[in-house]
């Protein structure tokens, strides 16, 4: 069984929820209060705990010497309720190793710990070679600033070599999918924050969202995973949609996000080797911004399964692994079914969304009118779907759809108004309907000012339902090439 450590910064909080251990980090506690301060820490505790100190160099708040920071594990393994392991770093014991010797353990073990706050080093695989030869110690430790998700493979490769009991973590938000399936790969534990407290390092999910969004107790060996795939994934509505619906249909899988930066080549190194990690069992995801094109390119180069529609569109936003490659569009059947009779429809927006939103009207044989930042790119669209561009086009407008992140939460327009920005001189009127894809805020600036103008409103969240659901039935559809 892989634990939970939910960590916390000095005197935990009297109730933990979803947690096994608490990792309690001293690294504030100054020389002249180590006799007091270290055991009413460890008292306060109601769970199990690791005492750990960690060093400014390793990510950690502590700056003082080696007696110092040995004077604070004496006083934790000697205190009326000791931890049931002290986190003793790799850097400490190379300079002092008779200090295991020489600590009062008693019951208490040891977990050796080594992290690079930086990247992941060269030699992360001797390293880790080189801990597990030291006698003496319960658990090893590694941990790692990822440079990207591929990073996490090599976490999981440590997990599988592992000769004796380890947590292997990737640090920062590409690392996140570590810390979600460290038990497929037998992971000693996972670290995470407690809910409403500060987290102590950089990724850590939640005890909480470990345990209700990632349903972490149901992940084993045969954990199929899926995921999201974009640049900014972390808030999607999907994880918990799909993780849900997993768990509802009995179905051994887990959804995690996928951040993947923008580019071919980004897209291409993360998506493959992730298919090509047999012990992952990475069987699809869903595709968002800016990937949609692109994951259409891919999906051809692999000579997978692509819908004739799908492939009109110029875009995907599903894609499914194995057996092999397959990609859908489930945008655009959504759309279709959400648009009331439209006769003239502007759409904001030239990405994926957009490409799947001018397909879906024109199926409806409704006339297009193409707006976006880049004149070029509408003009190329327009071209390609033979419909109208710019803003002179945009006459007798009864529908607008938003294909743009404007609007979105945590997005860099967050609150402003896409209609606004990119076609200043339109007025709304209530016998318009205004469609944003945009889903978080479900109440965007610009259904805002529709719903004011009493326009029809269609929600993102009706969309993403709606799309979400036939990703579920592609998934579980065999497409062989």
């Amino acid at each position: 069984m892989t634990l939970i450590v939910a960590s916390v910064h000095g005197k935990p909080p009297t109730t933990v929820t979803g947690a096994d251990m608490l990792e309690i980090r001293a690294d504030d506690v100054e020389h002249d209060e180590v006799s007091r301060i270290v055991p009413s820490l460890l008292e306060a505790a109601t769970l199990p705990t690791i005492f750990t100190i960690r060093s400014a160099a390793e990510g950690g708040n502590f700056s003082g010497d080696d007696s110092h920071r040995i004077a604070m594990l004496h006083a934790a393994l000697t205190s009326s309720k000791p931890p049931k392991y002290i986190d003793l770093e790799y850097e400490l014991f190379v300079k002092q190793p008779w200090l295991v010797e020489e600590l009062p353990l008693g019951d208490c073990g040891i977990i050796l710990s080594w992290h690079d706050m930086v990247s992941r080093p060269s030699d992360l695989f001797q390293k880790a070679a080189a801990m597990q030869d030291i006698a003496g110690i319960s658990v090893v430790k590694m941990a790692w600033r990822a440079r990207s998700i591929r990073d996490n493979l090599d976490a999981f490769e440590l997990l599988r070599a592992r000769q004796q009991p380890m947590i292997a973590l990737c640090m920062g938000p590409y690392g996140l999918m570590s810390r979600i399936l460290t038990p497929k790969f037998g992971g000693f534990a996972t670290f995470a924050t407690v809910d409403g407290h500060e987290a102590t390092a950089d990724g850590q999910p939640t005890t909480t969202q470990l345990r209700s969004t990632y349903n972490f107790d149901r992940i084993n060996k045969e954990t199929k995973v899926y995921g999201i795939i974009g640049e900014n994934v972390a808030h999607s509505a999907g994880l918990q949609f799909h993780n849900a619906a997993f768990a509802a249909a009995g179905t051994n899988a887990v959804y995690v996000p996928l951040p993947i930066p923008s580019g071919w080549e980004h897209l291409k190194a993360s998506t493959l080797s992730l298919t090509h990690d047999e012990q992952l069992d990475f069987s699809g995801a869903s595709i968002t911004i800016p990937h949609k094109e692109n994951m259409l390119k891919l999906v051809q180069e692999e000579q997978g399964v692509i819908e004739q529609e799908s492939k009109k569109i110029g875009a995907v936003n599903t894609i499914s692994t194995a057996p092999s490659h397959a990609a859908t569009n489930t945008d655009a059947p959504a759309i279709t079914t959400l648009l009331q009779a439209p006769k003239r429809v502007l759409i904001l927006g030239g990405g994926g969304v957009a490409r799947a939103a001018i397909a879906a009207a024109i199926s409806l044989q409704a006339e297009v009118v193409i707006v976006t930042r880049n004149n070029e790119q509408a003009m190329e669209l327009a071209d390609e779907f033979k419909c109208k561009h710019g803003t002179d086009a945009c006459k007798n407008i009864d529908t607008v759809i938003n294909c743009t992140p404007v609007g979105m939460s945590g997005g860099e327009a967050a609150g402003e108004d896409p209609l606004a920005n990119l076609v200043p001189t339109m007025q709304l009127s209530k016998e318009m309907t205004v469609f944003d894809t945009v889903y978080t805020p479900e109440e965007t600036p610009l259904l805002k000012r529709a719903a004011k103008d009493g326009c029809t409103i269609i929600t993102g969240s009706e969309m993403f339902r709606k799309q979400a659901v036939a990703q579920q039935l592609f998934w579980s559809t065999e497409y062989v090439a």
